[in-house]
């Protein structure tokens, strides 16, 4: 991240001010004087046309000011103030009457023979060639101006010098421009207002150098200065620091924030283009890039319309001096080769921006493109997926019937009935065989993609109890009812707890593949809250794997919602992410009630949560459980995808799931945003 060059130079510009201000306090050997009331009268006069930026006014005020000092030989304030003038015309990017401003300067103070001043010509010089983008030429002046300084009895000037002249190197040598300000004079750094100026300006080259340890380091001396002593605070650069503090934590938003309180629009708008290109927001970047073209333009343009206007105004003083035609000729010859040369540099700077913008504008159309033929693949898959699941529907159906008819021990089944029976369990099975390929090669192509070793528990979890359905099957038609009743009852159990297990692993298996893209679904209907819950519940039956003789589990519904509270969803999602969390509290408990509860969340929402009475998932995995594939226990054959599945339909309605923390008897799992 780079300061846009007038931002450079007011932040110079307003460290050399404060340093003039406070020159007379940091000489220990002689006292402090304080100006007459005149002085602080021209002093006051000449601030505050200098912040109106009323030209007129701030000329006739330094000129004043400036014969006030020169009158008294009060020659270290007269060429400061005279330096304060170069560094005005450089800010308004007025080039050529700064040139002539430091040639003067340098002429008088050869005149009177103060060449212990000689120093500012020299700073001028680096002022200029910085405001003319020359950091090379710039920080040659510099270093001059530092050879030329009394450090020992001037150390606010070798202050200014190593400050200006890291301002020089930070355009191409960041880490040489933060060496630069390691050797500032510490006395001076020992004040507040200088050391977070200085702490700023090492913040931003720190961020330039990717150096976030140095940042940070830099940032928190800043920030406690900021805090904790705001009158002594140098704010010259606040908005640029904080947008480097909060694009390094990738807080976009307040990094958006900093630069729209920038009232700079160049610089405000180079910031933006940072912060959107970090943020991968193309579009935007390109916008903000377009901006900053249009910005830089005008700039140029009025300041060789300056430029040229400085030009003129000095040939018309020529010729009225000289009366000389053959040196008009040669001074309109001279404007005119300088202002082709501008010219053809502005064509030049305006073609290469041209075959820029036209870069930017290919790669945005092939992002563009890259994105229609991701979202028209997506397209295509899920169209596979749903294919998948019309074929899958009945043969999960016929398992779940079967499932939940064997699961009832009342149930007895005639031997001459049992060969159809098993026969649609047997064809359901081979139906469900005969697509899991194609049911896993449509996760391997969603956006998160699926390992090896996630494919293997797949197989693990899914093909084993479908395989060992169809086997038992098979064996209990090809047997004609000859099996003993005790064996044929644990075959039958075997059969329900297998058929269960498949047809609901298949059919979760399916949906995390449909909703794998994390593409945002409908909110479709109206319906009651109190109304959905009471249905989903009514409909659940309890898994038979997990039946057991020994273990008494009830299902129970509370609410502190209201029957007319009505909610925007889509009831088949919010049906099966419930029935997940169901599965998870009926297959985990060990007895009492499984809830769930219906309650306001405080936001103008609503919350549903489902609870059982079992193990504690340990703190360290209440969010690793919501990774697909994840189990807990390595005994554990399930497929451990339930969890994941509801926080993805969660997130594809714009809900969140979470693991209540404070729940000590079991899990209970809340979903918020309803």
């Amino acid at each position: 991240m780079i300061m846009s060059d007038f931002r450079k130079i007011v932040f110079i510009a307003v460290m050399l001010v404060m340093c003039v201000c406070l020159s007379a306090q940091e000489k220990p050997a002689a006292k402090p004087q304080q100006p007459s009331e005149e002085e602080q009268a021209l002093l006051q006069r000449l601030y505050q046309a200098q912040t109106s930026d009323n030209v007129t006014e701030f000329y006739g005020a330094h000129k004043t000011y400036s014969s006030y000092l020169e009158q008294r030989k009060e020659w270290d304030k007269y060429y400061r103030t005279w330096m304060n003038l170069v560094i005005y015309e450089v800010n308004h990017k007025r080039f050529h009457r700064a040139f002539t401003e430091i040639h003067h300067l340098t002429d008088d103070i050869k005149v009177r023979h103060q060449e212990q001043y000689l120093y500012l010509a020299y700073m001028g010089l680096g002022f200029f060639y910085n405001g003319r983008n020359q950091p090379e030429m710039g920080e040659k002046y510099f270093r001059r101006a530092l050879r030329g300084i009394d450090a020992e009895k001037d150390p606010v000037a070798v202050f200014n010098a190593y400050l200006s002249l890291a301002q020089s190197l930070s355009f191409k040598r960041p880490a040489e421009a933060m060496a630069c300000l390691d050797s500032l004079p510490q006395q001076m750094l020992q004040n507040p207002m200088y050391e977070s100026g200085v702490l700023g300006y090492r913040c931003i080259i720190a961020n330039k150098m990717n150096d976030r340890a140095a940042f940070y380091r830099y940032f928190n001396k800043y920030d406690s200065i900021r805090e904790h002593q705001p009158a002594q605070f140098n704010a010259a650069n606040l908005e640029q620091v904080m947008v480097c503090h909060h694009l390094l934590q990738k807080d976009y938003q307040q990094a958006i924030a900093w630069c729209d309180s920038i009232e700079v629009p160049l610089t405000a708008t180079e910031l933006r283009i940072n912060v959107f290109e970090q943020m991968g927001d193309w579009q935007r970047a390109y916008r903000a890039r377009e901006l900053k073209d249009s910005l830089e333009l005008v700039d140029e343009r009025e300041s060789m319309e300056q430029h040229l206007a400085d030009f003129s105004h000095d040939i018309d003083l020529f010729q009225a001096e000289q009366k000389k035609a053959e040196t008009r000729r040669v001074q309109l010859f001279v404007v005119g080769l300088m202002a082709l040369a501008i010219i053809c540099l502005l064509v030049g700077m305006l073609v290469y921006r041209h075959k820029k913008n036209l870069r930017l504008k290919e790669q945005n159309l092939q992002l563009q493109e890259a994105r229609r033929r991701t979202e028209a693949s997506q397209a295509i898959r899920r169209a596979f997926v749903r294919a998948i699941q019309e074929k899958l529907k009945s043969p999960v159906n016929v398992l779940k019937s079967y499932a939940r008819i064997f699961n009832n021990p009342d149930f007895f089944l005639k031997i001459e009935e049992r060969p159809k029976r098993y026969k649609d369990i047997l064809s359901a099975a081979r139906s469900i065989e005969s697509l899991m390929d194609p049911v896993l090669d449509s996760y391997t192509k969603g956006s998160t993609g699926i390992t090896d070793e996630e494919k293997q528990i797949c197989i693990s979890a899914l093909r084993s109890p479908l395989l060992t359905l169809i086997n038992t099957a098979e064996l209990i038609i090809d047997s004609n009812g000859q099996i003993p009743h005790d064996e044929y009852m644990q075959l039958r159990n075997g059969v329900s707890r297998d058929a269960y297990h498949v047809a609901t692993s298949t059919h979760q298996l399916i949906l995390f593949s449909l909703y794998g893209d994390d593409v945002p679904s409908h909110k479709q209907d109206w319906i009651g809250l109190n109304e959905l819950a009471r249905t989903i519940l009514d409909s659940y039956d309890l898994q038979p794997s997990l039946i057991d003789k020994n273990r008494k589990l009830a299902i129970e519904f509370r609410t502190t919602v209201p029957d007319d509270v009505m909610v925007n969803t889509s009831p088949p999602l919010l049906y099966e992410l419930l029935n997940c969390l169901l599965d998870n509290a009926d297959k985990y408990a060990t007895g009492g009630t499984v809830l769930m509860s219906c309650d306001a969340d405080g936001e103008g929402t609503y919350a549903i949560s489902v609870s059982n009475e079992g193990p504690v998932i340990p703190a360290a995995d209440a969010e690793r459980i919501f990774e697909p594939f994840v189990r807990l226990s390595a005994d554990e054959h399930s497929l451990g995808i339930g969890l994941p599945l509801a926080r993805r339909l969660a997130v594809s309605k714009g809900y969140n799931i979470i693991l209540d923390p404070e729940y000590v008897k079991g899990a209970r799992f809340v979903v918020t945003g309803i």
